[in-house]
């Protein structure tokens, strides 16, 4: 760390620690205080992020949950993802030439003298249609688990058989309501006909809708419709299990599959010929297409050009042959995976981090509304391009919940920093600033700014000399009550302080907070420390304390908190800095208490209208010790004659200096008897007669 009140010659650099501008006691009680508010700085600071972490983790912990065990939750995000799935998926290009669908309608079944079973004889005659027209295989979904009309049995059993392919025959048990009769039946017709079983039941969701396939019935060998379809005809039916890939219509309205009413195959009026095209090399489906039984609730359900709000049986094993047929799997993002988990996260970590953020409401709800059209967009853009199927309702409620929390957390945080902050700078500013920067947390942001801001200096000369003589105790109560008065005066003149080192101080002023009149409120509150500091010299004129040297400059610096990630330094740092240090310095030559550069002079007038400025004479040009040039320097003293006719009077010895420094010295020798007359000392006068004996002209003082 640089150290202030540097010996003449070696360069003051500064890097001030914000936590002990914030710290009351001053001298050998600071350090125990200084940490102590730098635990509570860090106390200050860390919250943020680990409340937000903690919130985040608390939201995608309740969400997951949530939606894993609550039929509520489970369903609106399902109906989200059906959605996401049916709408939003892209067109078919065409009809599946794969397969076909015949149906059993109403129509159908207005042929035969009983509804129930489906006449055996009539499917007898499709399947053998079908034969001719050279199907590779077909899938008869319909239960066949009682007797009919014997005749009509044994013509279903030959035309199986005689079917040149694989037939696949629904197949259920007890688990769907068979009977034991109804069991021994089934499993009867399906050894002497020849036919492949494969379970038709389908896999509800537990709000009842039909979404998800497997290939596998637990507790049986038993493949399932679609997948005995496919290895019956030496196929592999890959995926085994997952949600289900509804294949959309195609782009002009046609169905996805050919469907036809499976009385149309046995229509006399119909070419033969036709039927190869429409079923030569083809899975063939045959099964119900009636209003009360084998329908389901689907995915499909959600699609508004749709009038029937439910699917035949037979239609969802087409869906999931033609998949299958595929190996096209869904890739979702399901929120009980570890996938959907983090995605959750993600969003809950957003949430927080915007309502955490400083930033207006208004800025924050802006913030929240973009994340979430985002979030949807980009979930809208995924579906029509086939997925994958990202969650929706879960992301979006842990993003709001998080956000909630997080504007919560940083209104709470925000009051506890407003508090911290006018404890800690209660001491050095005055309330109206204290409450400035309670508001704007800005003023005190990481990194730093350019901008012009005003230095005092100070410094007690003879100081090293009294502290060896002085027991600490007493030096320590000298101290603290010489830092207190200073302190004050700073905090009044909306100054603050950025370091004590040993007896000196150095306070700022426009740098928490720009302050237009930073450079005259620096040069009063200069001369009331002036004041102050001879008052104090002169109660502990005992003591051997000496006078307080003062600086004043003004000038752009870097200003800000700077240092390293575990600890940082609120300063200003910068040429003008240590050009501050120089003129504080720069007393001890000229004889003087307060010297002020011209450039804070100019800039505090600028805002002196209607106020009452310090008197300042103009001491010279002045060369500072390490640095090019010469700084024109005025001063500050009270006791100085300032009237109009003694302040023409200097400044016509100070032009004399250089073009006739005879009369110079006649005039600063008039002016140097004055002062004694009066009982004081002129320093500034002392200071050029002594140099022009010297041989030294002009006003340029070396």
């Amino acid at each position: 760390m640089g150290r202030l009140g540097a010996p003449p010659g070696e360069d003051v650099t500064l890097v001030t620690a914000f936590e002990d501008q914030a710290t009351a006691p001053v001298g050998p009680r600071r350090r125990g205080a200084g940490a102590r508010w730098r635990a509570r700085l860090a106390a200050l600071l860390s919250p943020r992020p680990l409340i937000g972490a903690a919130a985040a983790l608390a939201v995608t912990l309740g969400v997951v949950g949530g939606f894993r065990s609550l039929n509520s939750l489970e369903s609106l995000e399902a109906g989200l993802n059906d959605r996401l799935r049916v709408i939003l998926s892209p067109w078919s290009e065409s009809q599946d030439p794969r397969l076909s669908v015949l149906t059993v309608t109403e129509d159908t079944l207005a042929l035969f003298p009983y509804r129930s079973p489906v006449d055996r004889g009539f499917l007898a005659d499709v399947i053998g249609v079908l034969g001719d027209a050279g199907a590779k295989a077909i899938g008869l979904d319909i239960l066949i688990d009682q007797a009919t009309e014997p005749e009509k049995d044994a013509r279903l059993i030959a035309a199986i058989r005689a079917f040149d392919g694989p037939v696949v025959l629904a197949w259920a048990d007890a688990r769907a309501g068979l009977r034991p009769a109804q069991n021994a039946f089934l499993a009867d017709f399906i050894a002497r006909s020849g036919a492949i079983p494969g379970f038709a039941t389908v896999l509800y969701d537990r709000d009842g809708v039909v979404r998800r396939f497997t290939v596998e019935e637990a507790g049986s060998p038993v493949r399932s419709f679609p997948a005995a379809l496919i290895e019956a005809t030496g196929g592999e039916a890959r995926p085994d299990s997952g949600l289900i890939d509804w294949r959309r219509e195609t782009a002009d309205g046609s169905p996805a599959f050919q469907i036809l009413p499976s009385q149309t195959v046995l229509n006399p009026a119909m070419p033969k010929a036709l039927f190869t095209g429409w079923f030569g090399g083809r899975y063939v489906l045959i099964g119900a297409d009636l209003e009360q039984t084998d329908r389901h609730q689907t995915s499909l359900a959600v699609d508004p050009t749709i009038s029937n709000r439910t699917s035949p049986g037979v239609l969802l094993h087409a869906h999931v042959l033609s998949q299958l047929l595929d190996g096209r799997e869904v890739l979702n993002i399901d929120v009980g995976g570890a996938g959907g988990a983090a995605l959750v996260a993600l969003m809950a970590l957003l949430g927080v981090a915007v309502g955490i953020s400083n930033r207006s409401p208004a800025l924050k709800l802006g913030g929240l509304t973009l994340a979430a059209a985002a979030w949807l967009a980009l979930a809208a853009w995924l579906s029509s391009m086939g997925g994958p199927y990202v969650p929706v309702a879960p992301t979006l409620l842990a993003l709001g919940v998080a956000f909630g929390l997080g504007a919560a957390a940083e209104a709470f945080l925000s009051n506890r920093d407003k508090q911290f902050i006018r404890q800690a700078f209660s001491h050095y500013l005055e309330p109206a600033m204290v409450d400035r920067l309670a508001r704007d947390r800005d003023s005190l942001r990481l990194g730093g700014e350019k901008r012009e801001i005003s230095f005092i200096f100070t410094d007690i000369a003879g100081f090293t000399e009294m502290s060896e003589r002085l027991p600490p105790e007493k030096l320590t109560g000298l101290l603290n009550e010489y830092f207190d008065g200073l302190s004050d005066i700073i905090a009044r003149h909306h100054g603050c302080i950025d370091k004590f080192i040993g007896d000196a101080v150095v306070a700022l002023f426009g740098a928490l907070t720009p302050e237009p009149d930073h450079a005259y409120d620096a040069i009063a509150c200069a001369a009331e420390m002036d004041a102050f500091a001879e008052e104090f010299r002169r109660r502990h004129a005992d003591l051997g304390l000496g006078i307080t040297r003062i600086g004043v400059h003004t000038g752009v610096a870097a200003v800000g908190n700077f240092g390293g990630r575990k600890r940082f330094d609120y300063t200003a740092m910068g040429d003008a800095m240590n050009t501050a240090a120089r003129l504080e310095s720069i007393n001890k030559r000229l004889g003087t208490r307060v010297t002020v550069s011209a450039a804070a002079r100019a800039a505090a007038m600028r805002h002196a209208a209607g106020r009452d400025v310090p008197p300042m004479r103009r001491v010279g040009r002045v060369a500072l010790k390490g640095k090019s040039g010469f700084l024109e320097v005025w001063n500050i003293d009270p006791a100085a004659p300032m009237d109009k006719a003694a302040a023409a009077a200097w400044a016509e010895a100070l032009a004399l200096m250089s073009r006739d420094p005879q009369a110079a010295a006649r005039r600063l020798q008039g002016l140097a008897d004055a002062a004694a007359a009066a009982g004081r000392e002129d320093p500034l006068a002392a200071l050029h007669l002594a140099r022009l004996r010297a041989g030294e002209i002009g006003e340029e003082i070396v």
